[in-house]
């Protein structure tokens, strides 16, 4: 679980629904620079000069290793192969933890799709906040 006190630093990955509307040629994966939970305002640097505010319904959050362990458990036999390898990679790049494997991992997300369910979750979700604001911030 994300503490709110120390979401600097957090490697996330834009919502897929805003990717052709916001995202640009710094791509979508970035690192929240700051974080202002009770506004529900949150700056996320995509490699550029300028960072983009964005509200916690509109960034995505690996989920822990061991809860895509646990559904590729339960699940592996209704994936294919390519995504149970994409799966096995992401959950053993989140038990690594560095920001160069979790920005791997997210990259594996961003790729495959069909895989987003079980290996992400909105950072408004993890951190219980109501939306306050609109995915289209």
């Amino acid at each position: 679980m994300i503490n709110e006190e120390n979401l600097r630093g957090t490697i996330v990955m834009m919502h897929p629904e805003m990717w052709e509307a916001h995202a640009d040629k710094q791509g979508v994966i970035g690192e929240i620079l700051k974080a202002d939970p009770a506004r529900d305002d949150f700056y996320v640097t995509y490699g550029g000069p300028q960072p983009h505010l964005h509200g916690s319904d509109a960034l995505m959050v690996l989920k822990p290793a061991d809860e895509i362990m646990e559904y590729l458990q339960n699940h592996s036999i209704d994936l294919t192969p390519y995504d149970l390898q994409d799966l096995r990679s992401i959950a053993r790049l989140v038990h690594h933890g560095t920001p160069k494997h979790l920005r791997s991992a997210l990259e594996l997300v961003r790729d495959n799709e069909n895989i987003r369910e079980q290996s992400v979750s909105s950072l408004e979700e993890v951190l219980g906040l109501k939306q306050a604001k609109s995915i289209k911030r």
